[in-house]
């Protein structure tokens, strides 16, 4: 990513951050499906040969109030969550590390319409295991409204 790009990028979170606080709005759908686009793009590893691999698992921590109101239909969206990676991964030429999979968790200090994203990446997704507790993880972001945050 280039300068400019970063530069773009510090800012748009910045100011979706600042009117989160101040609107308190709710987390939509189509925001955690930016944000995982956006993880999938800063987080891809060239390979060569045109090839780039990207996190499979991405851990959506939502505040409580979030967390209750999409809770209630977690299953359906989480499969369209992962609908929408698996275009953009196609899109893009991208190969994930295995299976994806988005898991929706309550994240603790999170303040409503605020959401951290968290990609990860494993070879294999046991179904039993939720994706928070695969291994290889980035480092936790710090959460802005719609974006995930590179790790500090």
């Amino acid at each position: 990513m280039g300068i400019i790009n970063r530069v773009e990028h510090g800012l748009a979170k910045a100011v979706h951050g600042a009117f989160a606080r101040a609107f308190k709005s709710e987390v939509q759908p189509v925001e955690i499906a930016s944000a995982i686009r956006r993880a999938m793009d800063d987080r891809a590893a060239l390979l060569g040969h045109g090839r780039a691999m990207v996190p499979n698992l991405y851990t959506i921590e939502l505040s409580q109030t979030d967390y209750d109101r999409l809770g209630d239909y977690e299953d359906e969206l989480a499969d369209d969550l992962v609908a929408a990676a698996q275009e953009h991964a196609e899109s893009q030429g991208y190969q994930p590390h295995g299976p994806l999979k988005v898991t929706l968790v309550e994240g603790e200090g999170l303040e409503t319409g605020v959401f951290r994203v968290r990609p990860a990446t494993a070879k294999r997704v046991d179904q039993g295991q939720p994706a928070h507790q695969a291994p290889q993880h980035a480092p936790a972001p710090q959460a802005e409204r719609g974006h995930p945050v590179p790790a500090a």
